[in-house]
């Protein structure tokens, strides 16, 4: 921006002790109210408006004043710097490189530097991805296909945030969760939901985000850069949780005539998530039972008179989900009578009505890691599989608990 003269700054100056507000002042010299508050910001910094706290574009520092013998102040000392600029945000295709601090005495910080460099890990993941997973292109074998089933049902299994990976040791949050435990779990809670599903024609599996704990190496969530506990190698964790997810598949496919999959991108796996996608749908390409959806982090599906949507609900809040189906599905939503939104995310149930839409939120089967025991989280977990009509509507669902760990 091109270097303001010491008389344009004082004509904003003079403009804003007439005029008083800086909307009234901006008017009166006839520019934009925001090219008005950078101008009298530098005016403020020249000491053109004098000393009086606080000016524009600064920050009380220091108070302190002289008191007479009656408490009344006698003179008054004012230390004000520059205000703080806006929140960090890490810049697209930045990872965080490393953190210095400026700290004092007693060593606590009064400043910090935060250092990026570009990130070479997470452009190359996909592509690095589809060669391991190739070899396992069209080769899932052939489950036949049930001989009795209901065509007007769709069963829905929602799978909300197992967090593959995730690393609990009982002493200190309660309960054991690992790759192993994680893995058996889903397997068993699994088998028990599909069993108990009526023989519908369509099963729709529900991964509503957060299948794996961490989403690469770095073992950080990739947004909030939080420390996590993992358990095992990334490679490792990924290969598990693509191969118990092709179990649950299999599965459904000896009770249902047609699978349909979809993952949602959670804030602990964005694009773990896709790159578990691309592997099913390499192992299921020649399988025309199995539709392997595009990963998204908003999906609608209508079924009959139902319209449902699935969401993480890191992005997404629950009290925009129905406007935001009502909005992207206009035709489905007129023609449809009952409309229900999933999403996953705070790790326990809940139900509301929005409207005349049912967002209802999941409990995950996973255990506390250290940060949710630290923080208090307590909720019960289990798996359920709702059934839908395609003339009805919900019809019903079947729940299976897991146990506290005290009573496993």
């Amino acid at each position: 921006m091109t270097e303001l003269s010491e008389a344009q700054l004082r004509r904003v100056a003079e403009a804003k002790t007439e005029h008083g507000s800086e909307r009234a002042a901006a008017k009166a010299l006839g520019m934009p109210r925001d090219t008005f508050r950078y101008q009298i910001k530098r005016a403020a910094e020249k000491g053109f408006l004098g000393y009086k706290p606080v000016l524009p574009g600064f920050e009380l520092k220091q108070s302190s004043a002289q008191l007479d013998a009656h408490g009344n102040v006698e003179k008054e000392w004012i230390k004000q710097h520059k205000e703080a600029g806006p929140k960090f945000e890490m810049p697209a295709g930045q990872v965080m490189k490393g953190l210095s601090a400026f700290v004092d005495g007693e060593g606590r910080i009064r400043h910090q530097w935060i250092k990026t460099r570009n990130d070479t890990i997470t452009p190359d993941l996909v592509a690095a991805l589809t060669s391991v997973f190739d070899r396992y292109k069209g080769r899932a074998r052939v489950v036949p296909a049930p001989r009795r089933f209901d065509r007007n049902q769709l069963n829905v299994v929602p799978i909300a945030d197992p967090h593959n990976g995730m690393l609990s040791w009982r002493p200190q949050t309660g309960a054991d969760y690992d790759l192993r435990i994680a893995r058996e779990r889903l397997l068993d809670k699994s088998s028990d939901i599909v069993a108990l599903a009526p023989r519908s024609k369509s099963c729709l599996i529900a991964n509503l985000g957060d299948w794996y704990h961490a989403n690469d190496q770095r073992n950080v969530t990739p947004k909030s850069k939080h420390q996590l506990d993992v358990d095992g190698r990334w490679f490792k964790v990924l290969e598990a949780g693509v191969e118990v997810f092709m179990c649950i598949i299999d599965l459904a496919l000896a009770k249902h005539e047609t699978v349909e999959v979809v993952n949602i991108p959670g804030n602990h796996d964005p694009e773990a998530t896709c790159a578990m996608a691309l592997a099913l749908r390499l192992f299921y390409a020649r399988n025309k039972r199995v539709h392997i959806a595009f990963p998204s982090d908003i999906y609608y599906r209508r079924f009959g008179v139902t319209l449902l949507g699935c969401a993480h609900g890191d992005k997404l809040p629950p009290s925009r989900m129905a406007m935001a189906m009502a909005v992207d599905q206009r035709k489905d939503w007129g023609e449809t009578a009952y409309h229900w939104f999933l999403y996953g995310h705070i790790h326990k149930e809940t139900a509301n009505t929005i409207g005349d839409v049912r967002v209802e939120s999941f409990s995950t089967i996973a255990d506390k890691d250290n940060h949710a025991f630290a923080g208090g989280w307590r909720n019960a977990q289990a798996l359920n599989v709702i059934t839908l009509d395609k003339r009805a509507g919900e019809i019903s669902r079947q729940r299976v608990n897991i146990p506290p760990p005290g009573m496993r």
